[in-house]
């Protein structure tokens, strides 16, 4: 793939860094590792949860036959393969991991913001495609279509669309290189025996 370069890679593991509450580092040195539940979801994100639950549910449905997760993760880990796309909120520490590539799904965060805003994942030509098929029905916010049961052939559409999410997925694991810059790894859970270092 075109402009493609050579990941972090050493050892059967992956660099990867992720930005986490403080929270997350209590309960990596009491428990040795960390994984998501929904609850945290819906604290997180208060109002607009439902939407993101959305999303999430529909990652964990198909992202576990990738990677399976363990019993009591019930949604993903965001890490990055470059610190520059971290979110450095206040209250957060952002970790620097050594994580077994097998333990990883590997995908485009621009990707992922159309999943998590209800959109069309596809080329240029399928996107107009797609959006012309919405004017036809008079539907002004994409959303409309998953949020709705008048649409289930569009709903379809637009859901086997988001299954190229994980286009990537295993030419990365297999030649190791990035094809773009945005490469998100989900993960299901951080290891105390993964964290590298912690970045000030």
């Amino acid at each position: 793939m075109g402009n493609s370069k050579r990941m972090d890679y050493q050892n059967n593991s992956v660099r990867l860094y992720t930005s986490q509450n403080t929270i997350v580092i209590e309960r990596l040195k009491e428990t040795k590792r960390y994984v998501v539940k929904s609850k945290f979801i819906q604290d997180k994100y208060g109002e607009v949860a439902p939407v993101f639950s959305q999303a999430y549910s529909w990652y964990h449905h198909h992202a576990r036959s990738l990677v399976p997760p363990p019993e009591d993760a019930e949604s993903a880990i965001w890490t990055f393969t470059d610190i520059k796309y971290l979110d450095n909120h206040e209250d957060a520490v952002l970790m620097e991991l050594s994580v077994p590539i097998d333990n990883v799904i590997f995908f485009r965060m621009s990707d992922w913001n159309k999943v998590l805003n209800l959109q069309f994942l596809g080329s240029e030509i399928e996107i107009k495609q797609y959006k012309d098929k919405l004017k036809k029905f008079n539907i002004a916010y994409e959303g409309d279509v998953f949020n709705t049961s008048f649409y289930p052939v569009l709903k379809r559409e637009l859901l086997t669309s988001w299954e190229k999410l994980f286009q990537y997925d295993e030419w990365i694991k297999r030649t190791k290189e990035l094809p773009f810059e945005d490469i998100q790894g989900g993960i299901w859970e951080i290891k105390a025996s993964w964290v590298h270092s912690l970045i000030e």
